[in-house]
């Protein structure tokens, strides 16, 4: 998408990503882009480590991780205070949880006796990062124990796998009034990836403020029925690559995002008007 100008969905080493906040950033620039945003899972932590840069402007941002119904909802946050306290106090009990969750598949999979994966080793791979299922992945794919991330998922831990543990999070209701109280605007993420587009007119009434109409995962019908969507209900439209590191994966920044037009519409978004892009 050579008019891409904004990405408005990337990770850092912060939570699954494999590029630290300001190496992402030096990539954003030298493909061009004049906006972006770091969504990290349930985490602040990669836009307050990222340097002033006057070569592409910063949107904060994060994805929070919500259930509903027993189906995973991603909440994408915009323009947050990421020194919010209640925000700041609920990313930790988070982290928390993430890691409890983890910690009980290492234990399922190690008491199934084909291999031993060693928790100390772990966590100082993980570093920065958070405790997170592809974080394991590429691990456990290190050690040899698979030989891709897709046969780890697969084998072990996607959903229904043998070493597979559910996890409930709060609701995404509680997500957009988190994001809300922190002074930013709530979007439902790649709503045709993980299905979650019946949520919309519930989700609406509870303030959702937009949706990820542009994403890799969205076909043009996609694409369409997100922009029915955003019509409908007059919701905001932002997209994204969705990019965890891997430049060979579909989801590779330009793969998807907003052009000139789209970007200052959604910066029109934001109340206090403060951020300015040179297009």
């Amino acid at each position: 998408m050579p008019d891409v100008v904004a990405d408005l969905h990337l990770h850092s080493t912060f939570s699954d990503g494999l590029y630290a906040p300001d190496a992402l950033v030096d990539l954003v620039v030298s493909k061009g882009l004049k906006a972006f945003s770091i969504t990290d899972h349930d985490s602040v932590q990669g836009v307050a480590a990222i340097k002033p840069c006057t070569k592409a402007t910063l949107i904060p941002g994060i994805e929070l991780t919500s259930t509903l119904e027993g189906k995973e909802v991603h909440i994408l946050g915009y323009y947050i205070n990421i020194e919010d306290a209640e925000l700041i106090e609920t990313l930790s009990h988070i982290a928390e949880r993430r890691e409890k969750r983890l910690m009980d598949i290492v234990d399922k999979l190690n008491g199934a006796g084909n291999f031993v994966l060693d928790k100390d080793e772990l966590a100082h791979e993980f570093g920065t990062g958070s405790y997170n299922r592809l974080n394991l992945a590429r691990f456990m794919v290190k050690k040899g124990i698979a030989q891709s991330i897709e046969r780890v998922f697969a084998n072990y831990l996607g959903d229904g796998a043998n070493a597979y543990e559910a996890v409930n999070y709060f609701s995404p209701l509680r997500a957009i009034r988190l994001i809300h109280k922190a002074g930013g605007l709530a979007f439902l993420a790649h709503p045709y990836t993980n299905n979650t587009s019946g949520l919309i007119p519930e989700l609406v009434e509870h303030g959702l403020n937009g949706i990820e109409v542009f994403h890799p995962s969205h076909g043009q019908s996609d694409v369409k029925k997100c922009l029915d969507w955003a019509t409908r209900f007059k919701l905001g439209i932002s997209g994204g690559s969705d990019f965890h590191g891997n430049e060979n994966s579909p989801r590779k920044i330009l793969s998807a995002g907003l052009n000139g037009e789209r970007l200052v519409e959604f910066l029109a978004l934001n109340p206090s008007r403060d951020y300015v892009v040179a297009l």
